[in-house]
């Protein structure tokens, strides 16, 4: 065997071992590793024919590391003056550098939140009896856990998505419902919702989660199960108490969401609601825009231990129509820096309804032209309870 042959068996790679799906194992790619008592030349010689080695440990016989080599520390050295004969008296172990280690069952998520992680740029992978099992650089944890929370904020829209696709499309002769919503990145905190009650009635419900992406998404399926599985019969107020109740024990007062949620009945035209520190609704009436009333008396639900829900009640007449809508719209800027504003898009509402056209159609396009260039700056979405069975109707949706 030649020399070269030698030298190729310089630097070895640990076996592969199963990764499981959480443990830092899963994250780390080097795994290449080297007798702690060769000579740091013979060492550089070798990584001069192997450009895939990144970094690699140096073990004790038993396999117990000692520390780790990097090739841009080794070259460096290397390229200094009589860097060669130096390196030819000088065992590997000499130049390690020393690194955390940690066991390999150790968790992805908890090993990035641990004292110094960020400033550590290796790690030392072992098992239980410390053996050597792999390298983990902290470039790659960042990148893992990257991957980790863009699928889950692909996921979690994904869920979205299907939540909203499953509300019921509601019309009846004397009414209609309309709804839009489009968030501002993958996965929103605005979310509505619609039912038809055992005795006719009408849930509907608007809100908006404080923050976004996963947690937000949370909030979203923990309110959609609740109002799947509420038994109407006890009340809206009922309903309120019970949402805030759960808000509060699993998010402990760190995540809210404000909203607007109502019954209305088609047989007598009376809607009961209640706004939950929300404030975004307008009536539309013989061509005038108003706000529905007193909407201030009632905090976001999740922000206090215990609430007691004040609810309105107004009789709806043919004409009418309800929107409700989330703060994103009036607050989304043009180029220019100018927020559309409750004036201008109480206007643009008003004339879709006059001329009899579909708002879910129609106002998107409208809220594009306002914006321009500007990006999206928050998660839009409406909801619009029409009493005008005349005008123009298309199914409610999600914005794509």
């Amino acid at each position: 065997m030649s020399r070269n042959e030698e030298r190729r068996f310089l630097v070895l790679e640990a076996e592969a071992t199963r990764d499981y799906g959480t443990t830092v194992l899963k994250a780390a790619r080097h795994r290449h590793y080297a007798s702690k008592e060769i000579t740091a030349a013979a060492l550089a010689d070798e990584l001069g024919e192997r450009p895939d080695v990144e970094v690699l440990a140096l073990l004790e016989s038993d396999h117990r590391p000692v520390g780790l080599i990097t090739r841009e520390g080794l070259f460096a050295l290397l390229g200094k003056p009589f860097g060669r004969e130096v390196l030819g008296r000088t065992h590997a172990w000499e130049l390690a550098i020393q690194a955390p280690v940690l066991d390999w069952h150790t968790s992805i998520f908890s090993a990035g939140t641990r004292d110094g992680a960020a400033t550590v740029p290796y790690r030392i992978l072992v098992d239980s009896a410390r053996r050597f099992r792999a390298v983990l650089s902290t470039r790659d944890l960042n990148e893992h856990l990257s991957r980790i929370t863009e699928e889950d904020i692909e996921l979690a829209g994904r869920i979205q998505e299907r939540l909203e696709s499953g509300n019921e499309v509601l019309q009846g002769e004397q009414y209609k419902f309309e709804a839009w919503s489009r968030p501002a990145k993958g996965v929103g905190g605005d979310f509505w919702f619609t039912k038809k009650l055992q005795g006719g009635e009408i849930f509907f419900a608007l809100f908006d989660v404080s923050g976004k992406g996963v947690a937000a998404s949370l909030v979203v399926a923990l309110v959609w199960g609740m109002l799947r599985m509420y038994d109407f019969r006890k009340g809206l107020s009922c309903l309120l108490v019970s949402l805030n109740e759960a808000l509060v024990a699993t998010f402990h007062l760190e995540k809210y969401l404000t909203g607007f949620f109502g019954i209305y009945d088609p047989n007598t035209g009376v809607l009961e609601a209640a706004d939950m520190g929300h404030a975004h609704a307008l009536v539309f009436r013989e061509g005038q825009a108003r706000k529905p009333g007193a909407n201030g008396r009632n905090l976001p639900i999740g922000v206090e231990q215990a609430i007691d829900p004040v609810l309105q009640r107004w009789r709806l007449k043919r004409g009418d129509a309800l929107f409700v809508y989330s703060d994103g719209i009036p607050e989304q800027e043009n180029p220019e820096g100018s927020e559309l504003g409750e004036r201008r898009l109480a206007g643009l509402v008003l004339g879709i309804l006059r001329r009899g056209r579909s708002l879910r159609e129609t106002l998107p396009a409208a809220l594009e032209q306002h914006r321009g260039a500007a990006p999206q700056q928050d998660d839009m979405s409406f909801i619009l309870l029409n009493l005008d069975p005349g005008s123009e109707s298309v199914p409610i949706q999600r914005a794509g």
